[in-house]
């Protein structure tokens, strides 16, 4: 019987289908965009004809804020504010909008005005309390911000092992050893998210952003803290994460959307209550929001990593080396409520030999829709389904699985999930998803479904 060889992981890839994507869903929006553009041309003629129409201003308005255009959005429905009988909750409704824009003091200074007022009742007046307690605390000079997850997670092969009958060892096929074989398994995981803000309160919007992650991963089938030289069960994980650096707008004025944050990074990770690994290095974060609707992120970051000794890691020293990364995110509100989103990873690994080392592509579409609970009073729920490729090539053969040919994945996953409001700051996610991998070598091909719900409490 043969057992799998102990290896690492992570080969080539795409972006066609990711730009493929966007722009089929863009494209689908042309029609609907250019009807909306007519619209408030239309609306806006009739403003002019009739500039004292407080309800052209009005019907003006939504159009302007259904096209995205906020600014002229507010514009709009400031003109309704000439009139002494106003409603409070067109004040409110001023003040979300400057909130989108990031203009938290001029949306604090409507929302007070708004309250003061007996009228705004119910909703619109709770809606405003909440806007009020975010826009104060977004005003301040230290910002802390974060989540709390609780989560539970059953997965049919935690492990990626092989679900070939046969598989290679030395290069002569064999049968895969029982004990070797997916195996199914539950876990429970407890998370920390902490985003700390100093507003260093200059011109280009400059601050110290730092971000701080901690997980930990509880197996069910994972005991104590002994380590095995050939285990075949999932890791119980500790992992830390912090990285921290200024970000700023480098053009305020000529392109405000764009800001940069080039920060370090630090990582520590601990299995079985033992280290296995810390990495250390440099990134850069761009973000650039070219109107409300839009948003692209791209992330580069080099870091060196280091293996602990370990009796389940013979090859510590030769895995030790460093890796390089590539995100980029492009995000578009197609419609109210539905979002389309793409990203592009890429992973270049380099290490002590060249059977470890790899270079990975991986694409992902998003389509996510934000909606009305069916349940009465509650807040909106947002359905998520995604589809996603990943291509990862090593640069030489594994001796221990095959002498002439380097491993080759081809991954693709599907997933859906859904999130539910459960009270003010509290949310639950349910998640499936399928993973299959078709790599070239049966060692390596497997499939994973994981079915998993969270509990997340934001701060």
């Amino acid at each position: 019987m043969l057992r799998l060889p102990v290896t690492n992981a992570p080969a080539r890839g795409f972006g066609i289908l990711l730009g493929w994507a966007l722009c089929a869903g863009v494209s689908a929006q042309t029609d609907a965009a250019a009807t909306l553009e007519r619209q408030s041309d239309e609306a806006f003629r009739q403003v002019l004809q009739q500039p004292q129409d407080l309800g052209l201003w009005s019907r003006y308005a939504q159009l302007l804020v259904q096209a995205g255009n906020y600014e002229g959005g507010i514009a709009a429905l400031e003109r309704l504010l000439l009139d002494p009988q106003a409603s409070p909750d067109l004040r409110v409704d001023i003040a979300a909008l400057y909130y989108r824009l990031g203009s938290y003091a001029i949306a604090e200074t409507m929302v007070d005005q708004a309250l003061a007022d007996s009228r705004l009742q119910s909703e619109k007046r709770a809606f405003a309390l909440r806007l009020k307690r975010d826009v104060q605390k977004r005003n301040q000079l230290s910002q802390v911000s974060g989540v709390v997850t609780f989560g539970l997670r059953h997965q049919s092969n935690p492990t990626f092992r092989s679900d070939e009958a046969q598989v290679l060892s030395a290069g002569v096929r064999g049968p895969l050893a029982a004990d070797q074989r997916p195996d199914a398994d539950n876990d429970i995981s407890l998370g920390l998210r902490l985003n700390h803000l100093y507003d260093l309160d200059r011109q280009n919007s400059a601050a110290i952003v730092t971000n701080f992650s901690a997980y930990l991963v509880d197996y069910r089938s994972s005991h104590g803290s002994q380590l095995e030289v050939a285990g075949n069960k999932p890791y119980d994980l500790q992992v830390l994460d912090v990285n921290s650096g200024l970000q700023f707008k480098p053009l305020p004025v000529q392109v405000s959307g764009l800001t940069l944050r080039p920060h370090v990074i630090l990582t520590d990770v601990v299995a079985q209550r033992h280290r296995y690994l810390r990495s250390q290095g440099l990134g850069l974060d761009v973000t650039w929001r070219p109107d409300e609707r839009t948003l692209y992120v791209l992330t580069v970051d080099g870091q060196r990593r280091d293996f602990a000794d370990r009796v389940d890691v013979p090859a510590a020293a030769l895995l030790d080396g460093r890796t390089y990364g590539l995100r980029v995110r492009a995000s578009r509100e197609v419609a109210s409520g539905q979002v389309l989103t793409g990203d592009y990873a890429m992973r270049r690994n380099r290490t002590e030999r060249a059977f470890y080392d790899y270079d990975s592509h991986e694409a992902r579409v998003t389509y996510s829709v934000t909606y009305a609970s069916p349940i009465a009073g509650a807040g909106p729920w947002t359905t998520a389904v995604w589809f996603g490729a990943l291509q990862r090539s090593y640069d030489a053969p594994d001796a221990s699985v095959s002498v002439t040919e380097a491993r080759k994945d081809r991954e693709w996953r599907i997933g859906l999930s859904q999130t539910v409001p459960l009270a003010p700051l509290w949310s639950l996610v349910l998640v499936a998803e399928q993973v299959r991998n078709r790599a070239n070598l049966p060692n390596f091909r497997f499939k994973n479904t994981s079915l998993s719900g969270t509990v997340i409490r934001t701060f």
